[in-house]
């Protein structure tokens, strides 16, 4: 991995790579990605039907993307339980 990919990955905690999300015919999220490093705070903003909570529904586990990677802490996790998920440290609420 050369230096300048190196400095960006440092401290990313949760990542998302593609994500691709279908029910159907619908496509909820298409080619998603998302980086989240240690002590930063986001928000996911968008219009109704945007694909926030299917977004976080992927990431948390309640939702199994058809392609993409989720990884935590260096683990994947796009193929855990949610219990499992949110054993290594991330959960939703409802």
């Amino acid at each position: 991995m050369n230096a300048a990919i190196q400095s960006q990955r440092e401290g990313v905690v949760l990542t998302a790579q593609n994500l691709l999300l279908q029910f159907g015919g619908v496509v909820a999220l298409n080619d998603v990605s998302i980086d989240v490093r240690k002590d930063e705070l986001l928000a996911i903003i968008g219009p109704n039907g945007a694909g926030k909570s299917s977004l976080m529904n992927c990431l948390s586990g309640f939702y199994r993307p058809k392609k993409g990677e989720i990884s935590l802490a260096g683990h994947n996790v796009r193929d855990m339980a949610v219990h499992d998920v949110a054993a290594q440290g991330l959960a939703r609420t409802f």
